[in-house]
């Protein structure tokens, strides 16, 4: 559903979006994170400008509002890095995922060294709590409640989410934890500070689980894709991204 996410995003804002210049399986030599062979490996480039804070933006040139995106997934790992033209070397950030079959109870599911164990942050991110509109929704969602699906068609049923329902034995059944670690380095003087604390909360907590609350609620329409339905999805997103960027340059868009 990464693919459904990025098309939404795309020119929500006049000219920003993400553009797909590769979609294709790793070479052995495009492996620099040392994943597992056969995995799948990603460039994009991000068009995010209506998304900095003010007091970021009003200083920085056109050409730092955009991040390059390479990422290299072979389930259940990935790593993303993100990397800017103007910053260079002053920007640091990586995304490593590990996704497990467990309720969030492992003590390192990425393999971080000591150094990095000893200035960790650990943040619990349940996708059903909070007090606004999207949260209920999640809570209250069940598949196939609306009359199809494929996740109905197969016979699955899931939802709604009990308070508590990350928890063992309520409601029992298989639960999923995607652990995440974000490395963001932004050394840009008098910035550093305010930039790093921005981009954890918002840059990537908040999209956290504002993406994974949509892949619980889109269960509907990728359950039992295989992997020829995803990369035909991941095509036609790229046709049609290119196609809104392309539009909105044309009007004269950022």
């Amino acid at each position: 559903m990464v693919a459904k996410s990025s098309g939404e995003e795309t020119s929500k804002t006049a000219g920003e979006g993400i553009v797909i210049h590769t979609n294709e399986p790793y070479a052995p030599d495009n492996n620099p994170y040392g994943l597992p062979p056969g995995g799948q490996y990603t460039h994009k480039t991000l068009h995010f400008a209506s998304r900095l804070p003010r007091w970021l933006f009003s200083i920085l040139p056109t050409t730092a509002t955009m991040l390059t995106e390479e990422s290299w997934n072979a389930y259940p790992f990935c790593v993303t890095q993100y990397t800017n033209a103007y910053l260079g070397d002053a920007l640091h950030l990586t995304v490593t995922s590990a996704h497990a079959a467990d309720r969030g109870t492992q003590a390192n599911a990425t393999g971080l060294g000591a150094s990095d164990l000893a200035v960790r942050q650990v943040d619990y991110i349940n996708i059903a709590c909070g007090a606004d509109a999207d949260a209920a929704a999640v809570r209250a969602y069940v598949s196939g409640a609306g009359g199809g699906g494929r996740a109905a068609a197969a016979g699955v049923r899931r939802g709604p989410l009990r308070p508590r329902w990350f928890a063992e034995g309520d409601g029992g059944g298989v639960c999923m934890c995607a652990y995440k670690v974000v490395k963001l380095r932004f050394k840009v003087f008098g910035l550093q500070t305010r930039a790093e604390s921005w981009g954890h909360y918002y840059g990537f907590r908040a999209a956290f689980a504002g993406y994974h609350r949509k892949l619980w609620m889109w269960l509907d329409e990728w359950w039992g894709l295989s992997v020829a339905d995803v990369r035909a999805m991941e095509e036609e997103t790229r046709r049609r991204n290119d196609a809104a960027m392309a539009a909105a340059a044309a009007v004269g868009g950022p």
